[in-house]
């Protein structure tokens, strides 16, 4: 059975992968519009089923890791989750400092969510489970 904390990440990590999902779904269009009102995209054949096939290669990666850390208490993919969430720091001031539309609303509550998840790695009982040291429940037996 796996420990609170890894289900509280694997719920926080889904809902922020759904949430930015709404927000993807909801500016599809404009950026579909970006990507063909651009002539210097188009010459270099970057168009918006490259950029379709980006976000799907992207959130499988996502998948795919919260898989390995929900699942199969991988360590390794936790960490790698981890620095990928600290490059995306990178983006937070851009998303801040812009215009306060849903899109920045949708696109900081994933991020919230998805910090949050992270958060729930390093409490006891999750970093326990991910070492392979199943954490004992002593109101089991009551």
């Amino acid at each position: 059975m796996r420990p609170s904390s890894i289900v509280m990440f694997d719920r926080l990590f889904l809902a922020s992968l759904a949430v930015s999902l709404v927000s993807l779904a909801l500016n599809y269009g404009v950026i579909a519009q970006q990507f063909a009102g651009t002539p210097e995209m188009a010459a270099i054949g970057v168009g918006v089923g490259f950029f379709a096939g980006i976000l799907a290669v992207s959130y499988a990666i996502s998948l795919l890791l919260w898989f390995l850390v929900a699942h199969k208490a991988s360590n390794v993919a936790k960490w790698i989750l981890v620095v990928l969430a600290a490059i995306s720091l990178i983006s937070l001031p851009g998303m801040l400092g812009g215009p306060w539309d849903l899109t920045a609303i949708l696109g900081l509550a994933s991020y919230v969510l998805e910090i949050a998840a992270l958060g729930f790695l390093f409490r006891d009982d999750a970093r326990a489970w991910l070492r392979g040291q199943l954490p004992t429940d002593s109101t089991t037996f009551d």
